[in-house]
């Protein structure tokens, strides 16, 4: 069980953390590969991008984990707690309707005959795999999202 709760704390800040470190390595490698022995990595361009793509899609998760989105606070600063707290409930309803609409969307859109044929120009990986970081990222945060309306839910009843 503590690997689960590890898990739920931390899956997201490993993966991101990875992610930008794989990154880091990758420019600095091509930068010194261009500017010192004055021949680029073919590759690397391409994959920092795809790498960079899994980072962001995986970052929004993340942020919602730490509810660290930017948020405008001018109505809810002048609600009462007991608005204050529908108004949470109704932000996170909306937000999960859309990361499920969007997840939905995603894969049908990886499904199609023309995504599926596809094949990166340099490394010739399967676009889909690219494409999956969109539904893999929205997927993460329905789940950050849902628990905190199940927190938000808790923390209603004890108010009430």
């Amino acid at each position: 069980m503590n690997i689960v709760r590890w898990l739920d704390a931390n899956l997201e800040r490993l993966l991101v953390a990875l992610l930008l470190a794989g990154i880091v390595l990758l420019i600095t490698a091509n930068v010194i590969m261009r500017y010192v022995l004055n021949a680029s990595l073919s590759w690397g361009e391409e994959l920092t991008l795809w790498v960079f793509v899994w980072f962001v899609w995986l970052s929004v998760s993340y942020a919602f984990q730490q509810g660290a989105h930017v948020q405008i606070t001018f109505l809810r600063d002048l609600l009462s707690d007991t608005g204050k707290q529908f108004l949470e409930i109704l932000v996170d309803v909306l937000v999960l309707g859309f990361l499920i609409v969007l997840i939905i969307e995603c894969l049908d859109l990886m499904s199609q005959p023309f995504v599926l044929s596809q094949k990166s120009v340099v490394l010739g990986l399967p676009i889909p795999i690219l494409y999956a970081s969109a539904p893999v990222g929205a997927a993460l945060s329905a789940f950050r999202v849902f628990q905190h309306l199940l927190r938000t839910l808790r923390v209603g009843q004890r108010l009430a």
